[in-house]
């Protein structure tokens, strides 16, 4: 299956990085997928679709650290999960623009964003402005901690905390237009 993978990615590097990754962590992926399916074959189908996902943003991890490549593969794989979960679930996941900034903690806010497309969550993250980017990306991603996250950017927690409480509102709407437009309206 490594090949299959490899044969996606087109630099030598990015092989590397991705090889690394697949050895390292598909088994600490498979059971973060198995915490929310409790099946194999799906929980299997889930690291599938992460592998897929991360083959094709491999880019991102080649100058990251250790941690945060360990964070990315593991959330890649629980997104993908939740992303079996919903559509094996047969509900319309839709949630209204009121429902979604009726969001108030962090928990029920990861949630929604499982509810999400992976690559959808990811780009709507990549077209905010860089002092949102980084705060979500590093939080939801990464799943770095709020005190981590103000040291790698040079800000206060309370700084980071108010960043990160804006940009899931803009997230949110980002999100939510996107929902819109996919159902036409």
């Amino acid at each position: 299956m490594l090949v299959f993978y490899l044969n996606a990615i087109s630099n030598d590097d990015g092989k590397r990085t991705f090889e690394y990754c697949y050895v390292t962590y598909r088994r600490q992926m498979f059971f973060a997928a198995r915490s929310v399916l409790h099946n194999d074959t799906d929980s299997e189908d889930a690291v599938h679709n992460a592998f897929v996902g991360i083959a094709k943003h491999i880019d991102v991890l080649r100058s990251a650290d250790e941690n945060v490549v360990r964070c990315y593969c593991i959330k890649a794989a629980k997104n993908a999960a939740l992303n079996i979960a919903r559509k094996n679930s047969h509900t319309d996941s839709t949630l209204s623009i009121e429902d979604m900034y009726d969001v108030a903690d962090e928990r029920s806010f990861e949630e929604l964003i499982g509810k999400s497309d992976y690559e959808a969550v990811l780009d709507a993250i990549r077209n905010m402005d860089d002092v949102y980017r980084d705060v979500l990306y590093f939080r939801y991603v990464t799943d770095m901690p709020v005190k981590k996250i103000a040291q790698v950017l040079g800000r206060k927690e309370s700084t980071v905390k108010q960043q990160l409480v804006r940009g899931k509102k803009i997230l949110i709407s980002a999100l939510s237009e996107e929902v819109m437009t996919a159902n036409g309206k």
